[in-house]
């Protein structure tokens, strides 16, 4: 599912005293099937972007192309409801809006909500709690006698029994420990494998972005300022260090050895297993 902005523009409170223009001319596609990152200071635009994907906001000027979905600033809410079971959003602390007295059915809610019988969701439930590995004995516990990691494969679940087509993440790890966090970005992995999903990931780690995106957005003060691969955007850390943003940790670690002893990359690393790669080989030349 391919996703198109163009000349987008979004304004808080517009015609208020109050009013505040948090897009601006937007234009960038989604391809589908990928697996794009999006980067940027707090305040440039990514969480604004992000609710404009299922119409929780609609554009103030220009348009978003959603498959065959168009949103424009006067689509009414009722043409939306397809798409808002197509594009899953799984924001920051999504274990925040757990509410019912069972896992199962917690995760069965959101099928039933949009025509599911008990079956069908109860169903659709149990393999999504299978696909996050929440194993079964914790399906008939309350999803608040659960360790917070736990809670959020919950959440994650509930996003995923509406079988979307498109997966949105908003920070999807915050607040979690570094095995938590990998085992998270490793669920979502495999499910764009398995499922065949786009998926959009907002986030500050720049390893995550390195090690999984395949297409990467910048936004600065509500402007696209560039878009390309992973090893594009990262490729000039002088560029990056200009915009206030960070290289992933094994690009870093190669900028400075290459500053303080010469040493040549042919491409500069992205995530460690490229790192150690390189250096074996150079190291293998160098006898």
């Amino acid at each position: 599912m391919s996703i198109h902005f163009k000349n987008v523009n979004y304004i808080y409170q517009q015609a208020t005293p109050f009013e505040q223009q948090a897009l601006f001319d937007i234009s960038l596609t989604i391809p589908s099937g990928s697996y794009t990152a999006i980067i940027g200071h707090t305040g440039s635009g990514k969480s604004t972007l992000l609710q404009h994907l299922n119409g929780l906001l609609k554009p103030t000027s220009g348009q978003i192309t959603i498959e065959k979905q168009i949103i424009t600033p006067t689509t009414k809410n009722k043409a939306l409801s397809s798409l808002r079971k197509q594009v899953g959003i799984v924001f920051q602390f999504p274990e925040a809006q757990l509410f019912e007295e069972t896992v199962l059915k917690d995760i069965a809610f959101g099928p039933k909500n949009f025509g599911s019988s008990e079956q069908e969701a109860t169903q659709l439930a149990r393999q999504m709690a299978h696909l996050v590995n929440l194993p079964e004995e914790l399906l008939e516990k309350s999803p608040f006698e659960l360790s917070g990691g736990q809670m959020r494969r919950v959440a994650i679940a509930g996003i995923l029994a509406m079988e979307p087509q498109v997966l949105v993440l908003d920070e999807p790890t915050a607040g979690l420990d570094p095995r938590g966090r990998a085992e998270i970005m490793e669920i979502f992995q495999a499910l764009r494998i398995k499922q065949h999903l786009t998926i959009i990931l907002v986030t500050h780690q720049m390893d995550d972005v390195a090690r999984y995106a395949n297409h990467v957005i910048v936004l600065e003060k509500g402007r696209l300022l560039a878009s390309g691969t992973p090893t594009e955007i990262f490729s000039d850390p002088d560029w990056l260090r200009t915009h206030h943003l960070a290289l992933p940790q094994a690009t870093r670690f190669a900028s400075a050895l290459q500053k303080k002893s010469g040493f040549e990359f042919s491409k500069m690393p992205l995530t460690e297993e490229e790192l150690a790669n390189q250096l074996v080989q150079q190291l293998g030349k160098r006898g």
